[in-house]
């Protein structure tokens, strides 16, 4: 049995196609929270990614972030804290993807990274 399918008409509205690929994140892109002027994510793992290149702001934003969400840190934990260069990436779902990356990757960003 052969399918067919109707041709969508010109003024019916459809939901837009989700954006794929590589992309410069904003808090926004990540439904990221802000600490300390800076956006911060958790993964799914428990690391925690901070999107400024300022160490002093990491710090604070990840202090902000565990306090603000009864996590244990201490003084070991935030000596973890690593400047890292990364791309994100959006997957066909809609969720990202993060990758290490080299500083002259011209879609990589300089975040601050924290192994859970």
């Amino acid at each position: 049995m052969q399918q067919t399918t109707k041709p969508h008409a010109a003024d019916e509205q459809r939901p837009a196609p989700l954006p794929m690929g590589r992309f410069v994140p904003t808090a926004e892109d990540l439904k990221a929270e802000i600490y300390a002027s800076a956006p911060v994510v958790e993964l799914d793992g428990g690391d925690i990614v901070v999107l400024t290149t300022d160490p002093d702001c990491a710090a604070q934003a990840v202090t902000a972030y565990a306090q603000a969400y009864d996590l244990p840190l201490d003084g070991r934990a935030l000596a973890r804290l690593r400047s890292r260069w990364v791309t994100f990436e959006r997957q066909p779902e809609g969720d990202w993807l993060l990758d290490d990356a080299q500083q002259t990757d011209a879609l990589a960003t300089r975040v601050h990274y924290l192994l859970g």
